[in-house]
């Protein structure tokens, strides 16, 4: 006899899973084969059909195949024919979509063991598909894609920073500030985000970072694409330079930087920066609202969901942040702040100081940094 609660029960992934593929491949001898998931409430499997692979991912929840942000911002890239995994079938009702399979070769795995020149190689395809990303500005306005439909604008970015100071500052580091102090940083962090949602505004991918680009068939491809939306065209830059996971030296950085001020100058002239400055005064920016929003996450990742993986990557982050801080006078209340942050971080750095690259990590991407 069936409980009440038995009636009432969501069907499990791998139930809505079975049953998409047993429509989909209704003779085939197929295999699945669970993949460690991201911080997101989808899962990912892949599927072996004799010599073929795919991914599904599956969501927690139906979705309107209409509407629904990774279809959307797939046909969006597709047709400006950037690398991201073909769809092959989707069923809204159970939340499943199945796509190509780009492999496990994620850019940060290589890196340890690249040499300098194949890093280098791999770094300029990455800013090249920044800007081919920002190119499709007016395609995703004409199309009315939900990339054009969303912004960062004052109040997703202010959002980010209140994120950041709930969950690193309250949850995490149980600081107690004064009112004043809480208001003092909260103001500047304001200010931050008020200057950057004023910037002319392109095509940004939101998650563009070393777990986001794939090594497959001799390409990098885009993955996680589902949170496109228009911002300062200085933001993917900065969460590829800026990135944690791949701890860039500061000289290859600044190579990167110059390198990407050439490619965006020869895509769209002036129409974004008046000058080199304008550019550089906008990029330390936004190094430290992305960066002060992933630290967020990575102190939610364990102080609300009991995940440790990410907390090796915080003092990265902070010192990262620190020296982008170093050339922005009016933000004092902030400096303070990371800089107590890194003195509060050392013990834990001290007593593990391989946590970032020796934790288990997953093979898909951490949603939302």
């Amino acid at each position: 006899m069936n409980s009440p609660n038995d009636n009432n029960r969501l069907p499990r992934p791998t139930d809505k899973l079975t049953a998409f593929l047993s429509e989909h491949f209704p003779a085939a001898i197929l295999s699945i084969e669970p993949l460690l998931g991201d911080a997101s409430t989808r899962m990912y499997f892949r599927i072996r059909r004799e010599r073929e692979t795919f991914i599904a991912a599956v969501y927690a929840e139906p979705f309107d195949v209409t509407t629904f942000a990774y279809l959307d911002v797939t046909r969006l890239f597709q047709s400006a024919g950037i690398p991201v995994p073909q769809v092959f079938a989707v069923d809204g009702r159970r939340g499943v979509v199945l796509q190509q399979d780009v492999g496990d070769w994620r850019l940060q795995d290589v890196l340890t063991n690249q040499p300098d020149v194949a890093r280098r190689v791999d770094y300029d395809l990455a800013l090249h598909l920044i800007v081919d990303i920002q190119k499709t500005t007016p395609l995703a306005q004409a199309c009315n894609s939900v990339a054009w439909r969303q912004a960062f604008d004052d109040e997703k970015l202010f959002w980010e920073m209140n994120y950041f100071f709930r969950n690193y500052v309250e949850r995490y580091g149980r600081w107690v500030l004064s009112a004043e102090q809480e208001a003092l940083v909260l103001g500047e962090l304001f200010a931050l985000t008020y200057r950057l949602a004023r910037v002319p505004r392109v095509v940004c991918h939101r998650d563009y970072h070393a777990r986001n680009l794939m090594h497959h068939a001799g390409r990098l491809w885009v993955i996680d694409h589902q949170d496109a939306r228009m911002g300062p065209a200085t933001y993917d830059l900065a969460s590829l330079l800026g990135d944690p996971y791949a701890a860039l030296d500061e000289d290859f950085q600044a190579t990167l930087r110059e390198r990407f001020w050439q490619l965006h100058r020869a895509a769209f002239g002036a129409q974004y920066y008046a000058s080199r400055r304008q550019f550089e005064q906008e990029y330390q920016l936004m190094l430290v609202q992305r960066l002060l929003k992933a630290i967020g996450t990575y102190a939610y990742q364990f102080a609300v969901r009991n995940n440790p993986v990410y907390l090796g990557y915080i003092p990265i982050a902070l010192h990262t942040t620190a020296r982008a801080l170093e050339g922005i006078a009016d933000l004092p209340m902030v400096k303070w702040l990371v800089e107590s942050a890194i003195e509060r971080e050392a013990p834990r750095a001290a007593a593990a100081p391989e946590v970032a690259f020796t934790a288990p990590l997953p093979t898909t991407p951490l949603a939302g940094t």
